[in-house]
């Protein structure tokens, strides 16, 4: 069940250091645009949604949300993140807190970012706990399939009969062993040599090479492009900042140049 927060009293008070540790983490997200009034910048609700994008991307599109500003356009961004967004982390806003955010209300846009990092940071544990618990099943799933296919009573003998050939065909498709017998180098045809699995903990067995080792290892290239994409977003952010920066520099330049033009004498005076 949503928990609904019903006005600017459900949420929390921030003292001096929890407001500098907000603005420090809002910094580190890579957004669509400068950040230069944090109220009037999140009053449409778009950085909002760029927000939990990047901390939750599979329950955010993008393209549902418009910059505006007109206080039309925001409210039906925050109504768009109200149903689509905030009830998937168990919580909603009223319409009364939707219109003060859209309005810009000093202070409010500060204590609901505060209340979503929690709501974020309480989803993605959640996420990991229920990746980690399914890796868990898919482990076990793995050793118990793998005992049943290599039941510890089973012994391959040396032998020319037609038996023995059958021995090696079940032994090249279902598991490599670590001491080969020698029927097996006489009589199997050559096969490409494979890079060998880690073993199991707890077992001299050593693991199919289809089974788990490729989702691992796929799993830390993809988290190692994440980061690294990560931290390509962090840099160009930090790039249009600095950009920015340069060009509010060049217009104070110019102001000043104009002042220092205006009010340099003439000569028009002497005599």
């Amino acid at each position: 069940m949503s928990v609904i927060v019903k006005n600017t009293e459900d949420l929390e008070d921030l003292d001096e250091s929890e407001l500098e540790e907000l603005y420090t983490w809002v910094d580190k997200i890579p957004l669509s645009r400068p950040k230069r009034n944090i109220a009037r910048d999140f009053s449409d609700g778009v950085m909002i949604a760029e927000l939990v994008k990047h901390f939750l991307p599979h329950i955010v599109s993008l393209h549902n949300y418009t910059p505006a500003n007109s206080v039309k356009v925001k409210v039906v961004n925050w109504r768009q993140l109200n149903r689509k967004v905030f009830l998937k982390l168990n919580f909603q806003l009223t319409e009364d807190l939707i219109r003060e955010l859209c309005l810009c209300k000093q202070g409010l846009v500060e204590r609901f970012l505060m209340h979503l990092r929690a709501k974020i940071e309480k989803a993605s544990w959640e996420m990991h706990k229920q990746s980690g618990e399914r890796n868990e099943v898919a482990q076990h799933q793995s050793k118990t399939a793998l005992k049943m296919a290599n039941p510890k009573n089973v012994k391959y003998k040396h032998s020319d009969k037609p038996e023995a050939d059958q021995n090696i065909s079940m032994s090249n498709v279902s598991f490599q062993t670590h001491e080969r017998n020698d029927y097996t180098r006489d009589v199997s045809p050559p096969r490409q040599k494979l890079p060998p699995a880690p073993l199991q903990k707890g077992n001299n067995k050593m693991k199919p090479l289809d089974d788990m080792v490729p989702r691992a290892v796929y799993e830390e290239k993809e988290q190692e492009c994440l980061a690294k994409e990560e931290t390509i977003q962090i840099l160009q952010a930090k790039v249009r900042r600095l950009e920015h920066l340069l060009h509010l520099k060049d217009v104070r330049l110019e102001e000043l140049q104009v002042r220092l033009e205006t009010t340099r004498p003439t000569g028009k005076n002497k005599r």
